[in-house]
């Protein structure tokens, strides 16, 4: 956040080697901690360009969280579909986007099952896992699919509004919402959007 990648991928990376080291001593007690590095160092690799190492980083992240989902779901489905989310991303980057589309296909699965549970707790996760399947359809020019994905989004979000992090994600999937639309020919509904966007700001400390 201080803009120093290079050092915050470096203490990331000995997160993982640290953490790799009790796993293989205790892994019931250190393979949680494990993913999670794992999953933090695929984001900072992304960031620093080096797209093959954040999906490997990120694919081991999920293999450990899929098998502690099997002994667990309570537990660990959540965390499994934060990693399927941020794979299906990685996936995108590498040119595979059938598996992307896949990938996030299975983690907005997860969250809707958990959200049907517990509407509070998941329905922004599942609306955010609807963004990240929109944001990769749009890409494979599957435009109406996109179309309904963000429409379902912006209804969960509109719904969880006074959540702290919400807002800023519902002008995200909006943005995603009119570009579609804007793709699709439909210029008004298009400006529509826009304008509510532009008539609801952000405030300045907003962060996504």
């Amino acid at each position: 956040e201080a803009g120093r990648h290079g050092e915050a991928l470096t203490a990331e990376q000995e997160a993982v080697e640290i953490r790799r080291r009790l796993a293989q001593d205790n892994p019931a007690a250190y393979e949680p901690n494990l993913a999670a590095s794992l999953s933090n160092l695929g984001i900072q690799l992304a960031e620093a360009g080096r797209h093959g190492e954040a999906l490997t980083a990120e694919q081991e992240a999920v293999e450990i969280r899929r098998r502690l989902a099997q002994d667990n779901p309570a537990a660990y489905e959540p965390d499994l579909s934060i990693s399927l989310s941020n794979l299906s991303i990685r996936l995108a980057e590498a040119g595979r986007h059938g598996e992307a589309l896949t990938t996030a296909k299975e983690a907005g699965e997860i969250w809707r099952r958990l959200a049907q549970n517990n509407p509070a707790a998941y329905e922004p996760d599942l609306a955010a896992s609807l963004a990240v399947i929109a944001m990769l359809l749009a890409a494979r020019s599957d435009l109406y699919e996109a179309l309904h994905a963000t429409g379902e989004a912006v209804k969960l979000y509109r719904r969880h509004a006074t959540a702290p992090p919400v807002l800023p994600r519902l002008h995200a999937v909006l943005g995603l919402q009119a570009d579609v639309l804007e793709r699709l020919g439909f210029q008004e509904e298009a400006e529509t959007v826009r304008r509510w966007l532009r008539e609801n700001p952000l405030p300045p400390d907003s962060h996504a």
